[in-house]
């Protein structure tokens, strides 16, 4: 009876990780196509894994970021309340929920949910909970507290685009046009074919007074085909430009 327990269990053992394979490979080719931005063919394979396994965290997280990078709000709500009630001190699941309210505009959620990420994540928080919640700020017009999150994040990466982009716009807004023309600068050099990049440092330019270095940047930017800085050489630049 002993010996026939022991096959039974050394099978059920095997079936669950066999199971466990699957699941896992299942997971990579969805991941994959998340990665190549198929959206749909990766929200079929994580739904497929899901059916089979509903709480299998790594699918979650898969399919909440399929259905917010394809803009799908909706489902991503759906997957997002079934992840946190599952895995309440997941830190991950909770910042895509922040996500999801910084794309409805619920910006003051949103940064309630980054603040609980934040203590979820202990000592070594995520870059993109500063990048996230800042923007959050932003978006509500609390530029101060948006710069100083895109500040640390740059301290974990001094050459993360977004956040160079984001404070050099929040710096803007705040009338401290030499600090956004000084990320301004940082975000050209990273991306030369930055044409936001040469707008706006263009626009801070301008409202220092320098018009012949804004005309420049209007110049750069619209020869990359941006409208806004076609029409500012129309209206700020002279007609033999500069």
């Amino acid at each position: 009876m002993k010996y026939k327990l022991s096959i039974l269990f050394t099978i059920l053992s095997f079936t669950c990780i066999l199971a466990f394979a699957q699941d896992t490979t299942s997971t990579g080719e969805a991941n994959k196509k998340l990665d190549a931005r198929e959206y749909k063919e990766a929200i079929k394979l994580f739904e497929e894994i899901l059916s089979q396994s509903p709480e299998n965290e790594e699918a979650l997280a898969g399919i909440i970021r399929a259905h917010l990078l394809s803009e799908n709000l909706r489902d991503a709500q759906k997957y997002i309340d079934r992840a946190v009630q599952a895995y309440p001190k997941n830190p991950e699941f909770v910042l895509r929920r922040g996500i999801l309210n910084n794309m409805k505009g619920q910006y003051l959620r949103a940064v309630d949910d980054f603040n609980v990420a934040f203590q979820l994540s202990g000592n070594e928080p995520d870059i993109q909970l500063y990048v996230n919640r800042g923007v959050a700020c932003m978006q509500d017009e609390n530029y101060d507290n948006a710069i100083a999150d895109f500040t640390d994040a740059l301290k974990i990466n001094p050459r993360h685009a977004s956040a160079l982009k984001y404070r050099a716009f929040a710096n803007y807004r705040l009338a401290n046009y030499a600090e956004s023309i000084d990320d301004y600068d940082k975000v050209i050099a990273l991306d030369p074919e930055s044409t936001s990049g040469y707008y706006n440092r263009g626009m801070a330019h301008l409202r220092l007074g320098d018009k012949s270095k804004a005309c420049s940047d209007f110049h750069e930017a619209c020869s990359r085909g941006n409208i806004n800085a076609c029409k500012m050489i129309v209206t700020q630049c002279s007609a033999g430009g500069n």
